[in-house]
């Protein structure tokens, strides 16, 4: 940033307009080239605006220098999960006093509202990311910056499960101006929510390699993990590669002391068993996710496993624990109301709807409720799990059953 750009977000940021920060110095003319770069500030006149913005430009200039370099650092220990330097980097750059100058802290909002996606949280990046489309606003973005929105914007929308969302930003980045590739990661995950499971092992080859060039070795198996259980959805391995391959990437976990990680995977290895139609394994692979994330409750790793776990319990001994899935299906329900994400609460309210009012109630909440919103989300493979529920009920009960097929429209 040179000290035209400084003047302008610095006179933005006071609510001046160039004839008020130029008057008895220049003419609005000369400002807008000084602001643009196309004019030099010759020493005389920076001393002249400092003392009409009540700023030292060169101080601040490397004070800017400063923070975009621990921002740049910021953003790469996020990019490898090294959570003790994202939280020390954080305090050190809250401590710079331009992260309140609101014309200059565009990429500190953006990455603190990945920072807050990381956690889990809804609102404050919501927030965060909606000052980008105020016109109030002009915050300085570099061409990188740009795309780092999109990077973002993409994160948050995976995050709220509005996988064609993501996809829509994503696809906007420049791979030649934002070289973090870690993106394709992301796509991966929003093809893998969608389905399209060709694309999402494509996109995840992709990321694959781009943390192996960087030596990001425990996104190396995020990116294994999205492989595999595309893999899986395409059948191009049996159960018994699955097993042996979901067991290699658990014990990389355990060499690594990585508990979230290996609790996902279990979680999918569920998936995997559930998708079979065995609820006794799928119950006991999601029970032990359960175990490793009990004490991260306000994560959505937590909420996807304890659905998953109460789930396919329920297909188990629910006559025998009533009372306890009951109880986490309050606790489900109670995250997902904290969380605002009405699709998680539909589905614990189904979970809620077996347990109190019965087979006939859920089978019904099932078909007018969660099929119609699987669909709507465009997530097929999960439309048609539900759909297989319904088959065995209405068959045995004599109810006329056409929808064989979960079709988006």
């Amino acid at each position: 940033m040179n000290n035209g750009e400084l003047i302008k977000y610095y006179r933005i940021f006071k609510g001046m307009t160039q004839k008020q920060v130029g008057d008895g110095i220049c003419t609005p003319g000369h400002i807008s080239k000084i602001e643009s770069g196309h004019l030099p500030v010759t020493k005389d006149k920076l001393d002249l605006f400092n003392r009409r913005l009540g700023i030292d430009i060169e101080h601040e200039g490397k004070a800017y220098h400063k923070l975009q370099t621990e921002l740049d650092m910021w953003h790469d220990v996020m990019i490898k999960q090294i959570n003790g330097k994202v939280e020390l980097l954080k305090e050190t750059i809250e401590q710079n006093p331009l992260v309140k100058i609101e014309t200059l802290n565009g990429t500190y909002k953006l990455l603190k509202a990945r920072y807050l996606i990381g956690k889990g949280d809804i609102q404050g990046p919501e927030f965060l990311l909606n000052q980008f489309s105020s016109k109030r606003l002009s915050f300085y973005m570099r061409e990188y910056d740009n795309h780092l929105y999109y990077h973002v914007k993409g994160m948050f929308e995976l995050l709220k499960g509005h996988a064609k969302n993501a996809i829509a930003f994503l696809q906007r980045i420049d791979g030649e101006i934002y070289t973090n590739f870690e993106y394709y990661y992301h796509l991966a995950l929003a093809y893998q929510q969608l389905d399209q499971h060709d694309q999402a092992s494509h996109h995840s080859e992709i990321s694959l390699h781009h943390f192996k060039e960087t030596y990001n070795f425990t996104r190396c198996i995020d990116a294994a993990t999205v492989q595999l259980v595309s893999a899986g959805k395409n059948g191009k391995k049996d159960l018994e590669e699955l097993e042996v391959e979901y067991e290699e990437l658990i014990q990389h976990c355990d060499n690594l002391h990585d508990h979230r990680r290996k609790a996902i995977l279990y979680m999918n290895l569920g998936n995997v068993y559930r998708d079979m139609r065995n609820d006794r394994r799928a119950r006991d692979a999601f029970q032990t996710a359960y175990g490793l994330l009990k004490h991260e409750p306000h994560t959505w790793a937590y909420i996807n496993t304890l659905f998953g776990y109460i789930d396919s319990s329920l297909y188990v001994d629910a006559s025998i624990h009533k009372e306890k899935y009951a109880s986490l299906i309050d606790e489900g329900l109670r995250y997902a109301r904290n969380m605002k994400d009405p699709f998680k609460e539909s589905l614990f309210t189904m979970l809620e709807t077996r347990v109190h009012e019965g087979e006939e109630a859920y089978h019904h909440y099932i078909e007018s409720v969660i099929i119609p919103l699987l669909k709507e989300e465009g997530q097929l493979s999960q439309c048609h799990h539900y759909i297989q529920k319904l088959c065995p009920y209405t068959e045995k009960n004599g109810i006329e059953n056409g929808r064989k097929e979960c079709v988006l429209n």
